[in-house]
């Protein structure tokens, strides 16, 4: 008898997923192995935050970090049942978004990176399809919910930040903006870092940190605050030019130019030469993470590489082992290159 009930509530379950949450929850659990008691926990879990409409609150995240971060925070308290959280996977900063509140909006957009991105496991369908997901839940936000957006100071939050106000444009839920940069200074949680560019991104704090930002409380954006960020969303929205975003000096600036970190790639290699005492091949992984690790925009590992194969085409880079994973190959900055 148990278990005909538990039948048909997984049943019942499968039927609330939509295509898009069928797809990547079919993809995510094939890639990582999971055994059919581990794939029916994750579709009733799923099907529990779908009902949870009396959730008072929608989260907005940019990133699967942040948005682990703070669904761990919430999980087993008060705040489960009346929290709901909504992620945009991918890096906004990087790539054409224009339409990306529609189907072939999100489409154009995968398919600009399967021509850049090597991915071993296939990961830009992944993200196509959480993508998806995401914008049919914020399409389906209740009126009576109140709503929240984290952000930080870089462009890929900044971007989300818009982005979403221009699809919420029409709706009347009062919306909460938390730049968890802004927050993080407040608190003057670690005075050392007061001078340095941290938080870079939401994803570098931690689920318990984020909830304390939560329960500070926060203003909702007053109308002409939101209309000027409506606009400028719509504005992205419509851009088919520029695929680059650069937050500096609290504006978000674009550009078509997507070799717009090749330069500093190519420091870091010097400084590693530098620190090393010599020239010679390095893992390319290693002058990924240094890129990353210095640089003040937050684009992801993955653009860096895309950018260093680009700099291996045109003649700035050498390189052994196999190019299509980062992992497998090497790379040397060419003689003429050092000195320039």
């Amino acid at each position: 008898m148990e278990m005909l009930e538990d039948s048909i509530r997984l049943k019942e379950a499968i039927k609330k997923l939509s295509e898009a949450e069928a797809k990547s929850m079919l993809f995510f659990s094939l890639l990582n192995g999971k055994s059919s008691e581990d794939i029916q926990q994750v579709i009733l879990q799923v099907s529990e935050e779908k009902n949870n409409t009396n959730a008072q609150t929608v989260h907005i995240l940019f990133g699967e970090s942040p948005g682990g971060s703070l669904k761990a925070a919430f999980r087993n308290t008060d705040y489960q049942k009346t929290e709901d959280i909504i992620v945009l996977p991918h890096n906004l900063s990087i790539g054409p978004i224009n339409d990306l509140h529609k189907t072939s909006g999100i489409e154009a957009r995968f398919a600009w990176f399967k021509n850049r991105y090597t991915t071993e496991d296939d990961g830009i369908t992944h993200y196509r399809q959480l993508m998806l997901a995401a914008v049919e839940k914020i399409n389906n936000i209740l009126p009576h919910q109140n709503i929240v957006i984290w952000t930080c100071q870089n462009a890929h939050e900044q971007t989300g930040l818009r982005l979403v106000l221009a699809m919420l444009d029409g709706k009347l839920n009062t919306v909460r903006v938390i730049d968890t940069f802004t927050a993080f200074h407040k608190k003057k949680i670690n005075p050392h870092l007061a001078q340095d560019n941290y938080p870079r991104s939401t994803g570098e704090l931690n689920g318990e940190t984020l909830v304390n930002f939560y329960e500070q409380g926060i203003e909702p954006l007053n109308n002409v605050q939101r209309q000027q960020l409506v606009d400028e969303g719509k504005r992205l929205l419509l851009d088919d030019v520029h695929i680059i975003r650069t937050w500096a000096c609290d504006k978000l600036l674009t550009s078509s130019n997507e070799k717009r970190d090749d330069d500093y790639i190519v420091e870091c290699a010097k400084r590693m030469y530098q620190e090393d005492g010599k020239v010679e091949y390095k893992k390319a992984a290693r002058l990924i993470g240094e890129v990353i690790g210095h640089m003040q925009e937050y684009t992801g590992d993955e653009w860096i590489e895309y950018r260093l194969r680009c700099l291996i085409k045109e003649g700035v880079f050498s390189y052994k082992g196999d190019i299509k994973a980062m992992r497998f190959y090497e790379v040397k900055l060419l003689d003429d290159f050092l000195t320039n």
